[in-house]
């Protein structure tokens, strides 16, 4: 797959080669569509070309909540209604009163099991539901309190599916999103896609500060170094995401593969016309991606300390964050990958980074964004002068 590079987004491309020039090894790929129009479609590096797959962590719970807006919009799931509407059994220790808005924005305070899980529930969302299902909260309810939900926000989401729908939420994902845009992004990854897959490379340097497995901020990833099982060794994210296992079952929240050029087609095509890839329209009304991307909570997570701000099962922009709009919905991941749609800017946008980049002022991924709303800016004051 060729570079593509508009004469107006030009100068993303160069932002790109300028931060891979800043380290060895360094390899992204940058994608964005512009008024339903692929505008840039660029790599560096030699690890990930612009047609290679890899995971994309957390931006699978981005993909994810576009399932939950599908099925929003068809009036299967009312996010202000108590999520055991839909799953009675959710209701227990304490949390029938839980809407299905607050679980899905990281309030319902079930992050994790402590001393972690055996290796037959971490992979098996239905069993795992089950297990979050019959515990209680970790902190008062109904005090707009935010903690992410790192691994366990993708097991709610697919019970939630799995109970309005009798199917996998991998399963409406292909069906009603994928296959008809013919995008590289898969939750659940065809093993005949294997030869084009690309590793998520470690860091660079492993973080050397006590992070307590008991704290919130471990149980939301099970452990301090990543997936702990209760029956076997402990993983880090990248050796978990990098199992073919694991990206042939495509956990809602960490497993998804895809390439920047997919996940940039994918949100233009949820709120408009993008033609190169068969959408006449928006695969979301305007009152659908409006509602859902509505932001629900704000303010210091309590597993990490960070200014955080969700909408339905979104990611919102923040002053820390500031990736997009109000209007922005989206997520990042744990390799420091971001995609989003931005209705204000007419704009899909997708970033994947060969590793997490570290600790920075500003995430490239952001700073990218940053200049790609510069640049429309800039283009439709252009265009006003003409």
């Amino acid at each position: 797959m060729d570079s593509v590079i508009s004469e107006d987004f030009a100068p993303l491309a160069q932002a790109l080669e300028a931060r891979a020039a800043e380290e060895e090894d360094y390899s992204a790929q940058l994608a964005v569509y512009h008024r339903g129009e692929l505008v840039l479609s660029h790599s560096v590096g030699e690890h990930l070309a612009t047609d290679s797959l890899t995971c994309v962590f957390s931006c699978t719970k981005g993909l994810s909540a576009l399932v939950i807006a599908l099925l929003v919009q068809d009036g299967l799931i009312d996010p202000n209604a108590p999520m055991v509407t839909y799953w009675p059994e959710f209701g227990a220790g304490g949390k029938s009163a839980l809407t299905v808005g607050e679980v899905l924005s990281h309030q319902a305070g079930v992050l994790g099991v402590p001393g972690g899980v055996p290796s037959q529930i971490l992979l098996n969302s239905a069993e795992y539901a089950k297990v979050l299902a019959s515990m209680p909260s970790i902190w008062p309810l109904g005090q707009n309190i935010v903690g992410y939900h790192a691994i366990t926000m993708g097991v709610l989401m697919e019970e939630l599916v799995r109970r309005v729908t009798g199917k996998e939420l991998q399963e409406v994902f292909e069906e009603r999103i994928r296959k008809p845009l013919g995008v590289d992004v898969y939750i659940g990854q065809d093993p005949a896609l294997e030869p084009r897959y690309r590793d998520v490379l470690p860091v660079r340097e492993e973080s050397t500060e006590f992070f307590d497995p008991f704290s919130p901020g471990g149980l939301a990833v099970n452990s301090a170094s990543g997936f702990a099982l209760a029956d076997g060794p402990v993983y880090s994210w990248h050796e978990l995401a990098n199992a073919a296992q694991v990206r042939e079952l495509g956990p809602a929240s960490m497993g998804g593969v895809a390439n920047a050029q997919g996940l940039a087609g994918i949100y233009a095509a949820s709120f408009g016309a993008v033609p190169a890839l068969g959408a006449t329209g928006g695969f979301l009304s305007e009152d659908t991606w409006s509602q859902v991307s509505t932001e629900l909570v704000y303010g210091h997570d309590r597993t990490n300390g960070l200014l955080q701000a969700f909408a339905l099962g979104f990611m919102k922009a923040t002053s820390r964050n500031n990736y997009g709009s109000i209007f922005a919905y989206g997520h990042d991941g744990a390799n420091s990958s971001l995609a989003f749609a931005d209705p204000a800017y007419q704009l899909g946008f997708g970033f994947i980074p060969s590793r997490n980049e570290g600790v920075r002022e500003t995430a490239t991924g952001v700073q990218l964004s940053q200049l790609a709303r510069q640049l429309i800016l800039a283009k439709n004051a252009k265009a006003k002068t003409n």
